[in-house]
């Protein structure tokens, strides 16, 4: 588990991006080694995460999955509510300098108790360094979509991803991993027609392990307002549907 002090460690990791500005990439598939395990995700996995310290929040799971057409690699994520509902639809593709995110899709709720796609818009696709790391570079993703509830209004999120350093581990499955942490930033433009723009920022940072992908991350709403969630369990999705249908009993 981590250990305590993340935001000392945050403060500390700032001060140090200059010196870490020279520092290699793990030698195993580049930068790649911190994202999603391409080759376990053949045949895809759930990854279980767990609010940390605050009961009333929400599990949160993702289901993951790799594609390879026409020999690019495609990472395919369905994130699902703690009712196991789908609420997000992502394509990744492993690009040479950069996972680049191809398409998104939210799910609303629709009036006969079914989930709705929503489509969005891709501005920006860049989501995480692959083989060789800029650790200087903001890696920006943004995304725009408006909301069909509220005629005139649409919410535009820009996310940037800044790498920090690699001075942390992560405890799972009974193995010590090494992770590499970034600095996180969504600045939201919520759009009302006629009335102009609301404009929220919220700072927050992930850690990615070893052969793992992401397995920590925090975010800051508001002063004394957070939410904080780390990788508890994976499993495969006939677990997932088992987990699913005991909560129908």
């Amino acid at each position: 588990m981590l250990k305590k002090s993340i935001f000392l460690m945050y403060c500390a990791a700032i001060l140090l991006l200059s010196l870490n500005s020279c520092q290699k990439a793990p030698k195993e598939a580049g930068f790649l080694a911190y994202y999603y395990p391409l080759e376990e995700l053949k045949e895809g996995l759930v990854y279980e995460y767990q609010p940390v310290e605050n009961d009333s929040l929400p599990v949160n799971y993702w289901y993951y999955m790799v594609q390879e057409v026409d020999g690019e690699k495609y990472l395919i994520g369905n994130n699902y509510n703690s009712q196991f509902e789908v609420q997000q639809f992502i394509r990744e593709k492993v690009g040479e300098n950069a996972v680049l995110l191809e398409d998104f899709i939210l799910y609303e709720d629709a009036e006969d108790k079914k989930k709705r796609p929503i489509k969005v818009s891709v501005i920006s696709n860049e989501v995480f360094p692959a083989f060789k790391l800029d650790s200087l570079k903001e890696y920006k993703m943004a995304l725009k979509w408006d909301i069909t509830q509220e005629k005139g209004t649409s919410i535009t999120l820009n996310r940037s991803r800044t790498f920090l350093n690699n001075l942390s581990t992560f405890e799972f499955e009974g193995k010590s991993r090494s992770c590499s942490i970034f600095k996180i930033q969504e600045h939201i433009e919520h759009f009302v027609e006629d009335d102009g723009y609301l404009e929220p920022i919220y700072p927050g940072i992930e850690f990615y392990a070893n052969g793992i992908g992401l397995v920590y991350y925090k975010k800051v709403l508001a002063e004394g307002v957070e939410i904080e969630y780390q990788l508890a369990k994976r499993y495969s999705m006939a677990e997932f549907e088992k987990k699913f249908s005991r909560s129908l009993k």
